[in-house]
């Protein structure tokens, strides 16, 4: 066994990583490689094409520890061309606790040096957190628990009880008691209860005949509780493969497929894996090893529905419960002024021109609809998310100042990495030139519910949604000159968990040490924020961001024009998914350039530091922070 461990440490040590490793991050993969033992780390290596798979090879590979004593484990870099004959093992003097003993979110990584064309990465945790790990399980498990009971949305409710549920197989030590009940017994009932109650059908069919490939366009509704569903992941078989990451939004959806079956089953993503894989590794690991919950399964049915060339989805012979519901909460919470019906026609014929530049066989140039900088806007949109339709649009037109909002058109935004999800485009007009100035994607329906309900004037609150409309879409566009311009030099950027426990003030320090020195709070200026968003923009072929959960307030008096919006922010791209609470305080005093002079981004939500606290404390009535 010593010469194969030698063999090992020789082969090992190869991959000391070079050129884009510190100084410090080389001499702690030497020290982590050196301890064959594991006494004092335990770690894994795993490779792969891209980081991202050599990363989870990895996390894989450590998560197999410990299954039994001194168990050898194959892994994938075996093929490596090291110059020698060898098989790359892998030894530990764990104590035998099991696969299911894993909870890995204190595992580091480091990407080492590629070898063979292949990336290499070094995951690793000390020795005193992996003999945690079940203390953690349990404290992570009632954390979810108490999370998904406080949850504003279903899908947040799914995904911790989803989660708590798939660290229960990674709990060794007996049973977990919450409220008197079995948890694991208790969770999957959660689970089974919340996926019972999501309804998916189809409300129409169309068929493309010029589209060879994928000629039928399938939109669906996905309904919990008789209400949309705000947003859901999910994936289907669509003829010829699994189609996965597909993202519903208010509870619509729009798919593609090659063939028409009687029925098909859409597939509920009731772990949300990209998040899981940010958030909480062990997930990712442990759920292949977790039995399925077969109620995420929804079998849809063609039967009764024609396919036809087109299909007006707002026809009252469309039965789609999400079209009745958001008409009935646009005409409940929406009540602004409209372009009255006699004045609209330059609208809708704009509109018109746009939604027929859908078709394959229009003729109609759009393009003079547009200002030269609007017509950037869209066609970035266009070239990157390769947009159809995904409903009929249903047009209102609402006047503010010299503007007329035109919202909105549903489309689907179909991107490289076989991510896809529903936007819908709003359309600002000029009332003077009838061009369109700007354009941009609209909040969510709940999002938008709760600003439409403040009891606020009608331009107070159009003024804010137009700007939360344009802060979103900068960052899904990846807009680092408008995100630049909106946010004021003198910006106050702030990244940490929870704000409010922290008694130092935002001017002491760069650093924000937590009361009891458990979290740190990083602070940025403007400069240092925009150079790391555009390092994190350029390796990235999408953005999509969504706001939920919005609480907004609004300053008076001398602070008439400040406001402050805190909302929950889910963060989606093609290598790196996220969740947290963000907050902005806005200045809009001069409204045609509004200017974000606080951006505060937590992990989790301070129950205390509420949006309208956020004007009190941070911002006085000349614009700067205030230091009370």
């Amino acid at each position: 066994m010593k010469k194969l461990l030698s063999l090992t440490a020789l082969v090992l040590c190869a991959f000391v990583a070079i050129g884009q490793n510190t100084a410090e991050e080389i001499r702690l993969a030497k020290a982590i490689q050196s301890d064959i033992q594991m006494e004092q780390y335990m770690w894994a290596i795993g490779t792969g094409p891209t980081k991202e798979i050599a990363d989870k090879n990895a996390i894989n590979s450590l998560s197999q520890l410990g299954m039994t004593q001194t168990t050898i484990i194959d892994n994938e870099f075996s093929n490596v061309n090291t110059g020698q004959d060898a098989q790359s093992t892998m030894s530990t003097k764990a104590t035998s606790v099991g696969i299911s003993n894993l909870a890995l979110d204190k595992a580091r990584v480091i990407f080492l040096a590629p070898q063979a064309g292949m990336e290499v990465a070094l995951r690793f945790m000390t020795r005193e957190d992996w003999d945690k790990r079940d203390e953690d399980t349990k404290i992570k498990i009632n954390n979810y628990i108490d999370s998904a009971k406080f949850a504003f949305s279903v899908e947040d409710q799914l995904r911790y009880y989803s989660w708590a549920n798939i660290l229960m197989s990674g709990y060794t030590k007996g049973d977990i008691q919450i409220d008197g009940h079995h948890a694991g017994p208790m969770l999957q009932s959660k689970v089974r209860e919340i996926l019972n109650n999501i309804k998916v059908s189809i409300i129409a069919i169309e068929e493309d005949k010029q589209n060879k490939n994928y000629p039928y366009k399938v939109m669906l509704d996905f309904i919990y509780n008789d209400s949309p569903l705000p947003s859901i992941t999910y994936s289907y078989f669509d003829g010829s493969g699994t189609v996965s990451d597909e993202m519903v939004k208010d509870g619509r959806a729009m798919i593609q497929m090659k063939k028409l079956p009687e029925s098909f089953n859409i597939n509920i993503d009731y772990i949300m894996e990209d998040l899981a894989r940010q958030a909480e590794p062990a997930v990712v690991v442990l759920a292949p090893r977790t039995a399925p919950f077969k109620e995420a399964t929804k079998e849809v049915f063609t039967k009764g529905f024609r396919a036809k060339s087109e299909v007006d989805t707002n026809s009252d012979k469309v039965n789609s419960v999400v079209a009745k519901q958001l008409k009935k909460q646009a005409a409940d919470y929406a009540a602004v002024t409209e372009v009255k019906d006699d004045a609209q026609a330059p609208y809708r014929k704009i509109m018109s021109d746009i939604v027929a530049s859908f078709s394959s066989i229009s003729a109609v140039n759009i393009r003079p609809h547009f200002t030269d900088s609007a017509w950037s806007e869209y066609q970035k949109i266009v070239a990157e998310g390769n947009p159809t339709l995904a409903r009929t649009p249903s047009w209102t037109f609402a006047e503010l100042d010299s503007l007329v909002i035109c919202r909105e058109m549903p489309i689907k935004l179909n991107f490289k990495g076989n991510k896809k999800f529903v936007e819908d485009v709003v359309f600002r007009v000029n009332k003077k030139t009838k061009k369109i100035e700007s354009l941009a994607y609209k909040l969510s329906q709940n999002t938008e519910k709760h600003i439409m309900a403040k009891e606020w004037n009608e331009r107070d609150r159009l003024t804010l949604i137009t700007f939360l409309e344009d802060y979103r879409t900068a960052y899904c566009l990846r807009d680092i000159e408008y995100i630049n311009k909106v946010f004021s030099n003198d910006a106050y950027i702030i990244v940490g968990k929870v704000l409010q426990q922290s008694k130092k003030k935002y001017n002491d320090n760069t650093e924000l040490i937590n009361q009891d020195g458990k979290v740190v709070y990083t602070q940025y200026s403007k400069e240092e924020y925009l150079v790391n968003l555009k390092k994190s923009f350029m390796s990235k072929e999408f953005v999509n961001i969504r706001f939920e959960e919005c609480n907004v307030g609004k300053g008076y008096n001398a602070k008439e024009g400040i406001y402050a919006v805190q909302v929950r922010q889910l963060y989606y791209s093609n290598n790196y998914s996220d969740d947290g609470i963000l907050t902005l305080a806005i200045d809009m005093r001069n409204d045609v350039n509004p200017l974000v002079r606080v951006r505060v981004w937590q992990q989790e939500r301070d129950v205390e530091y509420t949006a309208e606290q956020m004007i009190e404390r941070t911002v006085s009535t000349e614009g700067s922070i205030s230091s009370n």
